[in-house]
């Protein structure tokens, strides 16, 4: 349960903000390099972290763990990361992030939005239809129907 901090310094990397493309956006924390890991969907664990090691904190991570864990200076304990980052990625057509291998796949500024291409998720046509320009998914939909005689009625 102790805190490594180096730990948390490498794996906090960005931060959920308001969006210009949708709703909320995952952000970067700090400026990330082309084939950098994000560690966007980290499970979390529960940690205890003293007063010295919450200085070794890199500015960033300290930031915005405190932010979300104010009493930490208080009990000294707290889980990370709080959500799955990469469930508040926005898509787009020409993506900084690869989900399938968690890595950056363009240089990203610290305050700039992370985004991937959700049609490089498995099953893409059935979970973002409206990405769907040519229609498969109705197609994909209508032959999970018709197997499964939910069409009868």
């Amino acid at each position: 349960m102790n805190v490594d901090v180096s730990y948390l310094n490498e794996t906090t990397k960005c931060y959920l903000a308001p969006s210009k493309i949708h709703g909320v956006g995952a952000f970067a924390l700090r400026d990330l390099k082309e084939g950098e890991r994000l560690y966007a969907d980290l499970a979390y664990k529960v940690y205890k972290i003293d007063s010295k090691n919450l200085e070794e904190l890199h500015p960033e991570p300290k930031k915005i763990i405190l932010e979300q864990w104010p009493r930490i200076i208080i009990d000294h304990t707290f889980a990370w990361p709080t959500t799955r980052y990469i469930a508040y990625m926005n898509h787009s057509d020409k993506p900084n992030y690869f989900g399938g291998r968690d890595v950056m796949l363009k240089d990203v500024k610290k305050g700039q939005e992370i985004t991937e291409d959700y049609r490089t998720i498995s099953g893409w046509q059935i979970v973002f239809p409206w990405l769907d320009k040519k229609g498969e998914a109705k197609k994909i939909l209508t032959a999970i129907v018709d197997k499964l005689g939910l069409n009868k009625s």
